[in-house]
């Protein structure tokens, strides 16, 4: 599915989100990352995380180097969302650990309110989805790339969001 630009703008933080293509990505990991997905799920498939484990998917470097993140996505409103892995090699938030903790625990609230529109698209895709972000995260100015992978249960519901970032720029 090709969502070509669009952008979504939060102030007062004005935090950033441009829709970009796959294979626009600038970090090779994602890349690589992007690769096993294909080679796991075929073109077009989605990742069943209780037939294939989380292994395959998140046992690779590029995902346990600390700059990812698996969301728990079963409950309805996302503010209540969980994250089952946090990785803390993306220096924000002072290396807080967010495993276990809700999504509304964010302490940037409007780029919270960025995070739930990029995971309810992720969800509705149903395929890998590629942003590049922008914004003022936690007093420094971060520009990102970042890939949601979503993962199926056994009734075909979107149960979790593996994220993988690449940073592009910091000041």
């Amino acid at each position: 599915m090709q969502l070509g630009f669009s952008y979504l703008t939060v102030t007062p933080l004005m935090v950033r989100v441009e829709h970009i293509a796959l294979d626009k990505v600038q970090d090779p990991m994602l890349g690589i990352a992007l690769q096993r997905w294909y080679q796991l799920c075929g073109h077009g498939g989605l990742y069943r995380r209780e037939e294939l484990g989380f292994g395959p998917l998140v046992g690779a470097p590029e995902i346990l180097n600390g700059r990812s993140s698996v969301v728990a996505t079963d409950a309805d409103d996302p503010l209540n969302y969980v994250f089952a892995f946090y990785g803390d090699d993306f220096n924000v938030y002072d290396d807080r650990n967010f495993v276990a903790r809700r999504l509304r625990e964010m302490p940037e609230q409007d780029l919270l309110k960025v995070i739930v529109t990029c995971f309810g698209e992720a969800i509705t895709a149903r395929e890998p989805l590629a942003h590049r972000i922008s914004g003022k995260i936690d007093a420094v100015e971060l520009t990102y790339d970042r890939v949601i992978f979503p993962t199926v249960n056994k009734s075909g519901g979107v149960d979790r969001l593996v994220t993988l970032s690449a940073e592009i720029s910091r000041n």
